[in-house]
């Protein structure tokens, strides 16, 4: 525990059960609408890394671009392709023996990691290599992030 907590505990150690629970309660509140916040953010941060950023950049026919921060500092905007995989439970073992056979078994330890997994299926494609479509839910889209300059 750190000293802010070690300071709340010693507030509450004076509370009765009832104002403890009042408190629960409370703090229970505060974090469904904090989440709610959160999820709310986060819908309209994909919304513009992954609809209105890539579709402006492809409509204005641009690459990458330098743009200044907030700060002043500038970074360089960029789309980058993107893999997300889910495996199936019932597909576990066949993606196992699919990446033996195609030399990826690095990839398995006692599971295989999905963002490495990813980026293994993304680098296939780019080199029109063959990776596990008909074992995983692969989808492919576009986000924006920000580079050094």
């Amino acid at each position: 525990m750190n000293e802010m907590q070690e300071a709340q505990v010693a507030t509450w150690s004076s509370y009765s059960y009832d104002a403890l629970v009042a408190q629960m309660l409370e703090m229970q509140e505060i974090h469904k609408e904090r989440k709610a916040m959160m999820a709310e953010a986060w819908a309209e941060l994909t919304l513009l890394t992954d609809v209105v950023i890539p579709g402006r950049m492809d409509r204005d026919n641009i690459q990458n671009i330098t743009v200044v921060m907030p700060d002043g500092s500038k970074r360089k905007l960029l789309i980058l392709d993107q893999v997300s995989i889910k495996t199936p439970s019932d597909k576990k073992f066949e993606l196992y023996e699919w990446l033996r056979e195609h030399d990826a078994k690095h990839l398995i330890t006692d599971t295989v990691n999905s963002s490495s997994l990813g980026g293994y299926v993304r680098e296939q494609m780019r080199l029109g290599e063959p990776w596990p479509a008909d074992i995983c839910d692969i989808n492919t889209y576009s986000r924006a992030s920000l580079r050094k300059a």
